[in-house]
């Protein structure tokens, strides 16, 4: 499985923005997005570059060489011929994904297999969803907090696995990487509530495809309906809604919340 260096990658991404390495961060960016489109999610964390112009001068540099790289031992007719090929696997992937029981363990299979409407397209989750992860942006004075960049990293690993119909069991390290740096990188103390949807996301996103959880409920109900990114799809929600309404640089009191 490839889904940990994807992981790592994004991850990565982040971490050499941080440390001002934009040219790597691109790198990074670029290589994930070649290898498997996930890596693209990367891009989310250009308005923390302190360097924009050099970051996306980087990005163009690294887009051009590896797509001109593969062209040394094969042809340029070949490689473009591959990437239309790819585009045209990745429309008829995703309508195979639509109600397997194996994919689409995703907030967009949440909604599908539980409604069982083939007919909408999944654009109406797709777009409020984009605009939902959007939104933070514009709260530039907590830019500054490494907390609040920090809850950026975790929406994203969550945000690539929540709104892909290719999202798989597997993928799910990805999204639980998230999930727990939402818990951890809190400058205030977590409540009951949210104790309790991390040990649901233990329970129902980590354990259920394992021997552990009970087959029965395994294979007539979280693969068929998707439930593996309930959990996931909660926290998400929570962590958005923090982000556009708590002050991170300061610990808070969350009484109210008990």
């Amino acid at each position: 499985q490839f889904n940990i260096i994807i992981a790592a990658i994004i991850i990565a991404s982040f971490y050499c923005i941080e440390k001002e390495k934009d040219i790597t961060a691109a790198c990074f960016i670029m290589i994930g997005t070649f290898v498997k489109l996930y890596g693209i999610v990367g891009l989310a964390f250009f308005f923390f570059s302190k360097h924009k112009v050099k970051f996306v001068a980087a990005l163009i540099g690294w887009t051009v060489l590896f797509f001109v790289l593969p062209m040394a031992i094969t042809s340029p007719e070949y490689i473009i011929d591959q990437y239309k090929e790819w585009h045209v696997s990745l429309a008829g992937k995703n309508m195979e994904n639509m109600f397997s029981n194996m994919q689409n363990q995703s907030l967009l299979g949440l909604v599908r297999k539980i409604s069982h409407v083939s007919t909408y397209s999944d654009l109406w989750l797709i777009v409020p969803g984009v605009l939902l992860f959007c939104y933070p942006y514009l709260r530039i004075r907590q830019y500054g907090n490494l907390a609040f960049r920090y809850a950026f990293l975790a929406s994203v690993l969550m945000f690539v696995v929540l709104f892909s119909t290719g999202s798989e069991s597997s993928t799910y390290i990805i999204a639980l990487l998230g999930v727990a740096l939402w818990y951890v990188t809190a400058p205030w103390k977590r409540s009951r509530w949210d104790v309790a949807l991390m040990v649901f996301a233990f329970i129902l996103t980590s354990m259920s495809p394992s021997d552990l959880f009970p087959a029965f409920i395994r294979k007539n109900y979280v693969q068929p309906y998707a439930l593996k990114a309930l959990p996931c799809v909660l926290i998400w929600f929570k962590l958005v809604y923090e982000m556009m309404t708590k002050d991170y640089s300061t610990p808070q009191n969350v009484s109210e919340e008990k």
